[in-house]
């Protein structure tokens, strides 16, 4: 099956003989260029809402109307990470199993997008609506504080864009396996990281400095951008044809038990795949504060001006593009794994140069750069790293697993995170806390290399499922017959 479309592309390329396939589907250089750009467009928009709006414009609106830290954390972390607990296992697995004229993932992203874009618009007016309910329930809301109630009103926004935003982020992932030649995955996920840093660029340096006084605007701006990319992208990007999926009985309410049931033991049984979930725990916990409160750190603790913050973070994301577009061969080349290794140990020094380093606006430059100059080499391998460790044929399961481990920490940790800030009075410990996870995470994906070595490495490596003959379990992997029941 080929991908059509008549829109423009990336490169036509000179020989149109030579092909591409992933799956069903095969792409001449016109086609696969065609599929590259709306990928990594998508890519784009998707981290203009998620590292623009998400953490800087609502933790500021939050700041801004004097919520505390744990707050923050609460709302920015725990709440979103439990949907995502809740919702990330069932989306993943059912979108395994579909099968539409639209394809497995594209049914999600599609129903999805509207609702986003409206509660975009609506985050971006929180404040207009709390005023407007004091006004129109006086009875019932005129005894609050319109700060207050701008947060009650941020926190149900926030939770219901970041509910709908649930869908698309549970599947778009996944669809790079389906659609995205395999030879070329490294190439294309340093592309999509490129894209990605790109969009909170462009955020940081031409819109961060409107987020405190003009978050209106800017979410309607988003939303739009939003809804025109995502409808447009799930009717030109296409999906090949999938076997259909295992028969399954009707049984009602045993046939949902018997389906968890055999989830957690694919999923959970196995102690190889678990210090795979723990080195995703290890950078999304340790990365996830810094990422909230660096914003209030520069502006509150340090007195940098917005503006000049967001000139730091273009600068930061400038110099990340480079690595990212280098990393992308390199991947290919070494493995993930090894790659991943080294992103980790950079991570812990320079996570613990900035927790003692950092004094004054020279020297926050300095260290947040080589932090997240240390975090684009982990973030270059990280969308390559699941496709070539986990099942292809469960790809989504696996991932959900994934993301219920680390989404469980996410929500105790940011929590967490923001208590232990409020209490010590400095947003500085957030690199504190960054340091410990890396820390952590080096020894984890020392764990996961060793193991996979064991199962075959880089030419013979076929992901393990419980019950086959090598198996690893807590930290060893046992080869020879399948010794699970010891």
């Amino acid at each position: 099956m080929s991908n059509r479309s008549t829109l423009p592309v990336l490169d036509s390329g000179s020989n149109e003989k030579r092909t591409w396939s992933v799956g069903t589907l095969t792409y001449n250089p016109r086609q696969l260029g065609n599929v590259f750009f709306w990928m990594l467009w998508g890519d784009f928009c998707l981290m203009l809402m998620d590292a623009g709006v998400g953490p800087n414009l609502v933790t500021l609106q939050l700041a801004k109307n004097g919520a505390s830290d744990a707050s923050i954390g609460f709302l920015q972390g725990t709440v979103v990470q439990f949907f995502s607990i809740a919702l990330v296992a069932p989306i993943s697995t059912w979108s395994d199993r579909l099968r539409t004229r639209l394809g497995r993932r594209m049914p999600f992203m599609l129903f999805s997008t509207p609702f986003i874009s409206l509660s975009l618009i609506l985050l971006g007016f929180s404040s207009n609506i709390g005023g407007w309910l004091q006004h129109v329930a006086p009875r019932v809301f005129g005894g609050v504080a319109i700060a207050s109630l701008t947060v009650g009103v941020i926190a149900v926004t926030n939770t219901l864009y970041k509910f709908f935003d649930l869908f698309p982020q549970s599947v778009y992932y996944y669809l790079f396996t389906d659609v995205i030649p395999h030879e070329l995955m490294g190439r294309f996920t340093s592309l999509i990281r490129v894209c990605s840093t790109l969009g909170s660029m462009v955020f940081n340096l031409f819109l961060l400095g409107y987020c405190r006084d003009h978050p209106g605007a800017i979410c309607i701006g988003a939303a739009a951008l939003y809804l025109v990319t995502f409808v447009l992208l799930c009717f030109i990007v296409k999906e090949g044809k999938y076997p259909p999926p295992e028969p399954r009985e009707d049984r009602g309410a045993s046939r949902v038990i018997e389906d968890i049931v055999v989830y957690a033991r694919e999923c959970f049984s196995l102690g190889y795949y678990w210090k795979i979930y723990f080195c995703w725990l290890c950078f999304m916990v340790g990365l996830g504060p810094i990422r909230v409160f660096l914003i209030r750190y520069a502006t509150e603790d340090l007195k940098i001006p917005l503006a000049t913050f967001g000139r730091i973070m273009s600068v930061r994301d400038f110099l990340q593009i480079p690595i990212f577009l280098a990393m992308g061969p390199i991947v290919d080349r070494i493995h993930p794994l090894r790659a991943g290794f080294i992103g980790f140990v950079m991570m812990t020094v320079s996570a613990l140069t900035g927790f003692v380093c950092i004094v004054g606006t020279k020297s926050f430059t300095a260290c947040v750069i080589f932090l997240f100059v240390s975090v684009a080499v982990y973030q270059g391998v990280l969308l390559a790293m699941g496709p070539r460790l986990f099942p292809r044929d469960k790809y989504g399961q696996f991932c959900s697993a994934n993301s219920i481990v680390f989404s469980t920490g996410l929500m105790i940790g940011m929590w967490a995170c923001g208590k232990l800030l409020d209490r010590m009075g400095s947003h500085r410990y957030a690199f504190l806390w960054t340091f410990c996870f890396a820390l952590v995470g080096c020894l984890m994906i020392s764990l996961v290399y060793r193991d996979w070595k064991r199962l075959g490495g880089d030419e013979h490596y076929e992901p393990p499922l419980k019950g086959q003959t090598a198996e690893p379990r807590g930290f060893e992997v046992i080869h020879g017959e399948s010794k699970s029941g010891q």
